[in-house]
């Protein structure tokens, strides 16, 4: 009989246990996931790659796309595609906990994800200020809450840091023939540098900016993303000689900044980089 009440104790004590672990998580939608153990992850979106390791819980991500590629360990995780071109065999054959993805307008992979029987924990839209709050949301799903709030601490006390030497001055960021507009999280960098995003105006987050829209927009600062020392020095060619941009007040005041593209390409918590940088720029040329 003793050994009959040690054997339900023991069982009792392991139920306890693990009822003790388990914990539960929201996501951006609201939805409540309940895990035993840290989960299993995936994900087609290089800027939750990048949060991911910047928590130190790669361990748990178990595949990414082909176009994550920073830091460079990222590079050797098994490819599951794109976000436009997702290898939903290879998904199923991996069959993670959780695929980690964004809000956006049209849920085309969650569904496809529900039908295959894999859950979909979706993170907030593209904002700046999301960032942070998707740093502590990847915290609690991934148990590196700690580490997760001081990041996200560290981040939004810089990105709210009010810069003077903006002076609300009319900048435009360029990427190749795109700007950065409205809704953008590189507007939303523009605007924690203290300056007036002139692509605002167009009323979409990324827009093909035309030569009149420039010569009328006449931008005091320029911003242009480069892969590297060529692109930029190509970069810088075209703004200095091209007809129409270089009547711009930044052209002539010498007010263009490049500013590399692995710190501004995805809406990670890398961006707080970039930030500093376009404000050390400002402060040298007040």
């Amino acid at each position: 009989m003793n050994k009959f009440f040690s054997v339900i104790f023991s069982i009792l004590l392991l139920a306890i246990s693990c009822e003790a672990f388990a914990y539960s998580v929201c996501d951006a939608r609201g939805v409540l996931f309940e895990f035993e153990k840290t989960p299993r992850c995936a994900t087609v979106v290089p800027a939750v790659s990048q949060n991911i390791f910047a928590l130190g819980a790669e361990e748990n991500l178990v595949a990414n796309s082909r176009f994550c590629n920073i830091p460079k360990e990222a590079k050797l995780k098994i490819k599951i595609g794109g976000f436009i071109d997702p290898d939903y065999e290879k998904i199923l054959e991996i069959k993670p906990d959780v695929v980690i993805l964004p809000t956006t307008k049209e849920s085309r992979i969650e569904k496809r994800l529900e039908k295959l029987g894999i859950k979909s924990f979706v993170l907030h839209s593209e904002g700046i200020k999301y960032i942070s709050a998707d740093i502590r949301m990847l915290g609690k799903l991934l148990q590196k809450e700690a580490l997760a709030n001081k990041i996200a601490d560290e981040f939004d006390s810089i990105i709210s840091t009010n810069f003077d030497a903006g002076k609300n001055r009319r900048a435009i960021f360029m990427f190749g023939k795109m700007a950065s507009g409205k809704g953008s999280f590189v507007g939303d960098i523009l605007s924690a540098c203290g300056l007036k995003n002139c692509a605002e105006k167009i009323g979409v987050p990324w827009a093909e900016v035309s030569k009149e829209f420039v010569l009328t927009a006449r931008p005091e600062v320029i911003f242009v993303e480069v892969a590297n020392d060529s692109a930029r020095i190509q970069a810088e060619k075209f703004y200095k000689t091209d007809p129409i941009w270089r009547t711009t007040p930044a052209v002539k005041n010498n007010a263009i900044y490049f500013i590399p593209r692995n710190l501004v390409i995805v809406p990670s918590v890398r961006v707080v980089e970039a930030v500093k940088l376009m404000r050390s720029y400002l402060s040298k040329n007040k």
